[in-house]
């Protein structure tokens, strides 16, 4: 825990529990193996890691956040239906290995299985296709009755919270990361 917290780095806990916060991870890793609970940000306490990941942390790790939202193990604990908009708004990422992912996920999620996307296309044509698959979404798609878990930071309307999503957002590590692969 304390190396998601000091460094960002995804723990098992919330790659798999995408919907959960560091402080539900925990406090259920002190109550199974008495481990200490950390001193935690407000965030920590209120938003989901993988919301914070996927917005705010680097390109690593925003790779393994979009990968793990077509985990099918993860969906199936975390739920589906908030995980379209964060996949849709990650084929606009700054890094082609992102969008890859975010893409090879949504492509996991009903109604998206043969959704049409070049990674490596000019901002423009990568905005243009995120505004149809958002549209897509919430046409052809989205549960009107489904209700999120505040800490998805998605709106009964399944739109972003913008004061998070905007804040977040604004703290979005940009530095250039290469991994060797």
């Amino acid at each position: 825990m304390q190396e998601s917290i000091a460094y960002g780095r995804p723990n098992a806990c919330n790659l798999c529990h995408l919907d959960q916060t560091l402080a539900w991870a925990a406090q259920n890793l002190h109550a199974w193996y008495n481990q200490p609970v950390p001193e935690l940000s407000e965030d920590d306490r209120n938003i989901a890691a993988a919301v914070q990941w996927i917005l705010k942390g680097d390109a690593g790790q925003r790779a393994l956040i979009a990968w793990g939202m077509g985990w099918e193990s993860a969906q199936k604990t975390a739920g589906r239906g908030w995980l379209y908009p964060y996949l849709i708004y990650t084929l606009t990422d700054s890094y082609a290995a992102v969008r890859f992912d975010a893409w090879k996920s949504l492509q996991t999620l009903p109604g998206f299985s043969d959704y049409p996307f070049t990674y490596t296309a000019p901002d423009r044509a990568l905005g243009e296709a995120a505004t149809r698959a958002y549209e897509k979404w919430q046409r052809e798609v989205r549960n009107v009755n489904a209700v999120y878990q505040p800490e998805t930071a998605i709106d009964s309307d399944g739109h972003f919270r913008k004061d998070v999503f905007q804040r977040l957002r604004s703290e979005r590590d940009e530095k250039p990361i290469f991994l060797a692969e």
